[in-house]
């Protein structure tokens, strides 16, 4: 079950629909989509994302977690971290990903949620650690090398496969 996690700064909060209409605005910065794509969304789009992403997966094949950055100090959402766990052979694997928005942004945030979020996998029986990442997205890069991952030879739509057991995570 999906708990709230607390971190020096942080307290990522287990997704809600409560979280739709404040993380509109965290999410409206168009710079954002540069290395993904997309545009910021509405309301009504994030409703709907966030309603499904509770729901997880009908067919049950993935375990789908998500939760809210809330900055400690100031009581600001300012991101998310996310995790779509599957078990394969004798692995489960955690294909992981971050939001930070730009306001406060190069200031650890993601390293710090992401961290986080890869201890409660950990604890989780998570064995192995995947995230696709723009190759010209290099603060991603950062974030991902600084939790153990490492870039692969495969692409997959742009972006580069990192990898990493999480057994290595320090």
């Amino acid at each position: 079950m999906i708990e709230p996690l607390v971190s020096e700064r942080l307290t990522l909060e287990p997704l809600s629909l409560d979280h739709a209409r404040p993380m509109v605005d965290v999410l409206s910065d168009h710079t954002m989509y540069t290395f993904t794509g997309g545009e910021p969304p509405t309301l009504d789009t994030l409703s709907t994302r966030y309603a499904s992403q509770i729901r997880g997966p009908a067919d049950g094949s993935q375990a789908w977690f998500n939760w809210i950055a809330r900055q400690q100090d100031t009581g600001a959402l300012i991101g998310f971290v996310q995790a779509t766990v599957a078990s394969r052979w004798q692995d489960t694997l955690a294909e992981i990903a971050w939001v930070i928005d730009p306001a406060h942004q190069r200031q650890g945030f993601a390293s710090e949620a992401t961290a986080t979020m890869i201890g409660w996998l950990h604890a989780q029986g998570v064995t192995r650690l995947t995230a696709h990442i723009h190759p010209e997205h290099a603060a991603s890069q950062r974030v991902a090398h600084r939790q153990g991952l490492r870039p692969t030879s495969s692409i997959e739509d742009g972006e580069v496969r990192w990898e990493s057991p999480i057994s290595s995570q320090t």
